[in-house]
């Protein structure tokens, strides 16, 4: 068993990432009617595996998927290999840090950060070096969408939770995760310890890792995209577009830049 910090947590994470999603299509329909209305050339910013990235890509558009992790980018890489289809020519995947993104001034036309919260995992000060990162890659005019945690559910997390897939696995895949939360609403930290375990073609494992996740409240998230030149910043509460309210699966964001 293994310990991680955040800084090779995803390198474990690879192994089952995609396992601990559901059907992501009402997720990729939200981002590709969120993206249309300001372009084609679209970055996905610690888009991990890709699946979002790729299905975007399906959908017409040029994506960049950018992510830190060499581990997951593999997993990515992979996917890409495997899609045979024509679209699938639409993606290009990227090894980089979000707060110093390998892209021109003004590539991209929109931006999201999704992930269920991957962009919790950043602090104040690297959050406000990734959203100045994010500005000056995207265009005059553009726009970035992100999905973070709503601290306003915090207070209903179980203690300990254990819990397997959230998708049909294929024969000779299992996993669980054993997860002890708490929540220091004080600092606005969400401390986390998991235990992942799991079989792949045989081969029988498990890792421990302990991190956090920084989480703010909607006007903290605003002062922060206003403070890296954002503005017009709309939340949605889910997929369907949703109104946000405390009880809100999701804090999903929308912020322009202005034109």
């Amino acid at each position: 068993m293994s310990q991680s910090t955040n800084a090779d947590l995803y390198h474990h994470w690879a192994k089952t990432y995609d396992y601990f999603f559901g059907d992501r299509g009402a997720e990729i329909d939200f981002w590709a009617a969120a993206a249309a209305p300001y372009g084609r050339r679209l970055l996905d910013a610690m888009c991990g595996t890709a699946e979002v990235s790729l299905a975007l890509a399906r959908r017409g558009y040029r994506v960049a998927g950018l992510d830190l992790s060499p581990a997951m980018l593999a997993v990515a890489a992979q996917r890409l290999a495997a899609a045979a289809d024509y679209p699938a020519r639409g993606l290009s995947l990227l090894h980089g840090d979000v707060t110093r993104i390998p892209a021109a001034r003004g590539a991209f036309d929109f931006a999201l950060v999704g992930g269920n919260g991957s962009f919790n995992h950043l602090g104040a000060e690297a959050a406000g070096r990734a959203l100045g990162a994010l500005r000056r890659v995207l265009r005059s005019g553009g726009a970035l969408g992100m999905e973070l945690v709503n601290p306003h559910l915090l207070k209903e997390i179980y203690p300990q939770r254990t819990f397997g897939p959230f998708r049909p696995t294929p024969p000779g895949i299992s996993v669980e995760k054993v997860s002890s939360n708490r929540y220091d609403a004080a600092a606005g930290l969400f401390h986390i310890e998991q235990v992942t375990r799991f079989e792949i073609d045989g081969m029988q494992g498990e890792f421990e890792e302990r991190f956090h996740l920084h989480v703010w409240p909607p006007e903290r998230v605003q002062a922060m995209l206003q403070a890296a030149g954002f503005d017009d910043v709309q939340f949605y509460g889910d997929y369907q577009q949703g109104a946000f309210d405390t009880w809100s699966s999701d804090l999903l964001v929308i912020a322009r830049l202005p034109g």
